[in-house]
């Protein structure tokens, strides 16, 4: 299963601006790393959650099963292209669905183009979501030297718990 993004987001999931307040960082020196930690603290918050914060175009390629491909990513606004190597499929999917299911008679190797994510901007992703962003954000922050952070916070977790998809 490979999952790749077509297209960046448009925006970060949370602002340098608002980041550097959380922080309470009040000079220029570290927002290049401040920067990559709202990153890596986004996609640790999406891969938890199974979810795609910031709108964006997304492939997936995966072996089908006997009912088809699931999409592990959430919110899906739209199924743009499904192939089967060369060959364009029909697209049959509820998009309401978690996680949703493309149904497709075929049994190899699926692409499946899709777009997900809340919505453009931060203040369209659920609040404790972008608070997860945020602490886990401080987290990585306050172990930026020395020695690696130890392990996921339990608030963050807490937070994001509602949004994390059921795994069978």
């Amino acid at each position: 299963m490979t999952l790749t993004d077509l297209s960046p987001p448009p925006a970060a999931a949370v602002s340098l601006d608002a980041a550097k307040v959380f922080l309470r960082v009040d000079h220029e020196d570290e927002d290049a790393l401040i920067a990559d930690l709202i990153d890596v603290a986004a996609r640790q918050i999406e891969a938890r959650c199974g979810v795609s914060l910031i709108t964006r175009r997304q492939r997936l390629t995966k072996a089908a099963s006997a009912a088809g491909v699931y999409l592990t990513r959430y919110p899906i606004l739209s199924i743009d292209a499904v192939r089967d190597g060369e060959n364009a499929l029909p697209i049959d999917a509820d998009l309401r669905a978690r996680p949703v299911l493309v149904r497709t008679q075929s049994r190899g190797t699926l692409t499946v183009d899709f777009t997900a994510g809340y919505g453009e901007t931060p203040a369209d992703i659920p609040t404790p979501l972008r608070q997860g962003v945020m602490l886990l954000l401080a987290h990585l922050y306050e172990f930026r030297v020395g020695n690696p952070p130890p392990g996921f916070p339990m608030m963050v977790d807490a937070l994001i718990q509602p949004y994390r998809g059921m795994r069978l």
